[in-house]
């Protein structure tokens, strides 16, 4: 920049300030002529510059002019009250810049919602839809557009999927409830949950939304949560408007009515499906369409099959669950990742009730079933993991059926807190085994506003003075009681027709007679059919070999051998099996006539586990 351009440039930044200052004192809502008549004369005393400072001089003019023109039509507005200020008030009043509203900017998107304390199932579907609704629209199935699709955790989560979430927290599509506006939100996915009472805030978002889909593998949850006085005794008595030949229940109507606590009167789009892990539900349209996981969300699609599978043992597990898990492990899971975070560690919290448990449990035996439960009576905040602790209750008890009740106070604010307004709650959860025959868990807690599978379920009660705690268990732990069938006994199940050996057959003849039966093993009588003991086909062998086949079976049999009465009970026949390590158990009845017997396949027959026993 040269000496001339120096020069008009300083005189042009000193005649700015003062003709600003002497136009506000003479003209304060007048017009600003004289002052642009001022700047024009600068500018055109340096037309042959063509610097680029002073092109930019000539900028800052144009928005000194702007911002006085805004400033006498200010003054112009509020005439009266300038005119009661004094001149050096005026002269001291700052430059007003022209007030502009803050942009709205919106951000349009997706919202998955998994329910409140969220398990790895819930999350794992969850970011299972997430990833399909990127390239895939909610509503059509067609190629998605640019709008992303964020995963919403309503409200807490279970400590081994905390564990997990706090290493990958930046790999998932996670967002919170303040970083998105409900009128942004275009489609809303549910996931592992049927009731809109499971998404806690999400609940109000629902209403804005275009569409709703709901996915869900629990069959007929109850969705309205229990009086403070009552159980509930209704069920869900939505009809679907279609079912697929795959038994998914698909609804295509809209319904955006939020009165209801049912996300399936709302839902667009609703799949109900028998498989044990809601997320192969997901998991089987990623691979119709197409679209390969991450390595880490693979990891953690395995982690929700598993969980809720228990590792592909519960009842509940279909094939699909197993060929969706494979898919996984075939698209990229990590082994090693799933060593680290599938196992559930107890934290000191936990392990604290665990030990009050262990000595508070209360175990009884009803038609053959060992029933126990345990209440935990705590006056602080809800401590999450507590399926874990029943889970292991559960195995340290030898217990069929366990359900484990803990309290804890929750009140709207800290204040409140104070105050002693908190209200009481207690957490209620159940598991069984799978040979607990008759036991529903998720038919007794959704009656109490919870849900689950038929050997897993957990509900959360308000409780109040006439309907305590100790209320709320012993009522679930009746409920229990009166789904446990009777306990079938050897008489209703045993063989009748039974091939028996007399004392007085030789061993050749008692060899050629389990040649043709194809017996290992048969019950040798009198002549009067008194059961008298037991005769192996090994020991008819060794008798053979030692050239002693003419002798008589009385003296090779077992006299010893355990026999039952045909009332005893079936789970009193699967101790002896086990204990005494027999596959036949002679009826006799008290006189020791025998009537029949009762086999390894018998009893495996009652537990309706395989179809071709």
């Amino acid at each position: 920049m040269n000496n001339s351009c120096h020069h008009t440039y300083f005189q042009f930044v000193i005649l700015l300030v003062l003709s600003l200052r002497i136009h506000q004192h003479h003209h304060p809502y007048g017009g600003c002529a004289a002052f642009q008549y001022q700047i024009r004369t600068i500018i055109s005393s340096s037309t042959t510059t063509t610097t680029r400072s002073t092109k930019s001089s000539s900028i800052v003019l144009l928005q000194a002019s702007t911002t006085s023109n805004n400033n006498n039509n200010n003054n112009k507005a509020t005439a009266t009250s300038s005119s009661s200020s004094s001149p050096d008030q005026q002269k001291n009043q700052p430059l007003q810049l022209p007030h502009q509203p803050a942009a709205q900017l919106s951000e349009p998107c997706n919202v998955v919602f998994t329910h409140t304390n969220a398990d790895f199932d819930s999350l794992a579907a969850a970011v299972a839809l997430s990833l399909l609704w990127s390239h895939q629209d909610p509503s059509t199935n067609r190629k998605q557009k640019k709008i992303p699709t964020h995963v919403v955790l309503p409200r807490g989560m279970h400590p081994v999927v905390q564990r997990f979430v706090a290493f990958h927290k930046h790999l998932l599509p996670l967002r919170g409830f303040k970083t998105i506006r409900s009128e942004d939100v275009h489609a809303i996915g549910v996931v592992d949950a049927q009731s809109a009472n499971r998404i806690g805030r999400g609940q109000s978002w629902l209403k804005d939304a275009r569409s709703i889909h709901v996915f869900d593998h629990h069959d007929g949850q109850t969705t309205t949560a229990p009086s403070s006085s009552q159980p509930l005794s209704s069920s869900n008595n939505n009809t679907a408007t279609a079912t697929t030949s795959n038994n998914t229940t698909t609804n295509n109507t809209t319904n955006n009515d939020t009165s209801s606590s049912s996300l399936t009167q709302m839902a667009t789009e609703l799949i109900i499906d028998k498989v044990g892990s809601v997320t192969t539900l997901i998991v089987e349209r990623l691979k119709e369409a197409g679209i390969q996981p991450a390595p880490h969300e693979a990891t953690l699609f395995v982690l929700g099959i598993r969980a809720d599978t228990g590792g592909l043992v519960y009842d509940s597990t279909t094939i699909r669950d197993a060929r969706a898990l494979l898919w996984c492990m075939e698209h990229g899971a990590s082994q090693n990742a799933i060593s680290e975070f599938g196992v559930a560690r107890l934290p000191p919290e936990q392990r604290q009730i665990l030990n009050i448990a262990l000595q508070q449990t209360q175990t009884t035996t009803h038609r053959g079933l060992r029933l126990s439960s345990v209440l935990i009576q705590e006056q602080g905040d809800y401590v999450a993991g507590l399926a874990q602790v029943c889970e292991e209750m559960m195995g340290l008890t030898d217990s069929d059926v366990f359900l484990l009740g803990a309290t804890h106070t929750s009140s709207g604010s800290k204040q409140k807190k104070n105050n002693n307004n908190s209200t009481e709650w207690i957490s209620l959860i159940g598991r069984a085994t799978v040979g607990a025959m008759g036991v529903n868990l998720n038919a007794v807690l959704s009656e109490w506003g919870g849900g689950g599978h038929p050997k897993a379920a957990a509900a959360a009660v308000r409780c109040n003075e006439t309907f305590t705690p100790e209320d709320v268990l012993n009522l679930a732990y009746n409920q229990v009681k009166q789904q446990v069938p009777e306990q079938l006994v050897a008489s209703s199940f045993m063989s009748e027709k039974v091939t028996t050996v007399s004392t007085e057959d030789t061993v050749e003849s008692a060899l050629q007679l389990y040649k043709e039966q194809k017996i290992k093993s048969a019950p040798v009588v009198d002549s009067n059919g008194f059961f008298m003991g037991s005769l192996k086909y090994n020991d008819l062998v060794q008798a053979m070999r030692k050239s002693t086949s003419s002798n008589r079976v009385k003296g090779l049999m077992r006299s010893t051998a355990a026999t039952v009465l045909p009332d005893t009970s079936l789970a009193e026949l699967e101790y002896l099996i086990m204990t005494k390590g027999v596959g036949r158990l002679p009826v006799v009845d008290e006189d020791g006539l025998l009537v029949g017997l009762v086999t390894r396949t018998d009893v495996l027959r009652q537990h309706d586990l395989y179809d071709d026993i």
